[in-house]
């Protein structure tokens, strides 16, 4: 039997990582941080790939969305990992200063500007750009957690008609697969482990979806200043 992927919870990677650590507030190390946690989900979900699967009419539909999700979630993780590595130095920045209102991260932007040697060390700019590419990944993301938690209600009824194939599944990879005619039961061609798979698959994509939500408060500050410029301008 090939044992499936049991999903690691948010709280675990980003302890991992660094991410929850109250240490010395380096704001690029949180950022930093931040972006391993995604490298450390992303290894996962390829662990648990985007197979699809024919194994009950009536069950496939559901678990082969539950795959979809993910993979479109991967992608959507795959390029906010992009702009998190190619704008650290935003984040960096705004995560010093979150909590401020528009006026104050405009004091902030303009003092931090006004120390700058050149045009690129200015981080207005940057802001305007970093703001530019993450929008859509943001929306994307809030996208897929809608899709996510319908999904969720729909795999949680497949789980409880499935329950005693899950059980037996569940205890048999737990004993390492005692028996040898189970060698050819896979998560590809067995309903209760396509189960058990699609489960881990909505946890990690769930995962994905949270830990990129948690720039939102970053994104709200950046609108938040760029609808004050446009009152005053």
């Amino acid at each position: 039997m090939n044992k499936w992927i049991l999903a690691p919870t948010l709280a675990a990677i980003l302890a991992t990582s660094g991410c929850m650590s109250n240490g010395s507030g380096n704001e690029q190390a949180a950022t930093m941080n931040r972006v391993d946690a995604i490298a450390t989900l992303s290894e996962n979900i390829e662990k648990v790939g985007f197979n699809r699967v024919e194994v009950s009419p009536g069950v496939d539909e559901v678990l082969n969305i539950c795959a979809s999700i993910l993979e479109r979630q991967y992608s959507v993780m795959d390029e906010y990992r992009t702009q998190a590595e190619n704008h650290a130095d935003v984040q960096a920045f705004l995560y010093a200063h979150q909590g401020k209102t528009p006026e104050q991260l405009q004091l902030a932007i303009t003092e931090f500007d006004a120390g700058a040697t050149s045009e690129e060390d200015k981080i207005g700019p940057k802001i305007v750009a970093y703001q530019a590419s993450i929008d859509e990944v943001t929306q994307r993301n809030t996208q897929l957690g809608i899709e996510l938690t319908a999904q969720l209600i729909k795999l949680g009824y497949l789980t409880s008609q499935y329950g005693g194939e899950i059980a037996k599944a569940t205890a048999a990879n737990w004993l390492g697969g005692m028996m040898k005619a189970d060698d050819e039961r896979t998560a590809d061609n067995d309903v209760a482990l396509a189960i058990l798979r699609a489960k881990d698959q909505l946890e990690l994509a769930s995962d994905a979806n949270e830990l990129i939500s948690l720039e939102q408060e970053t994104i709200e500050a950046i609108d938040g200043l760029q609808e004050e410029l446009e009152a005053k301008g």
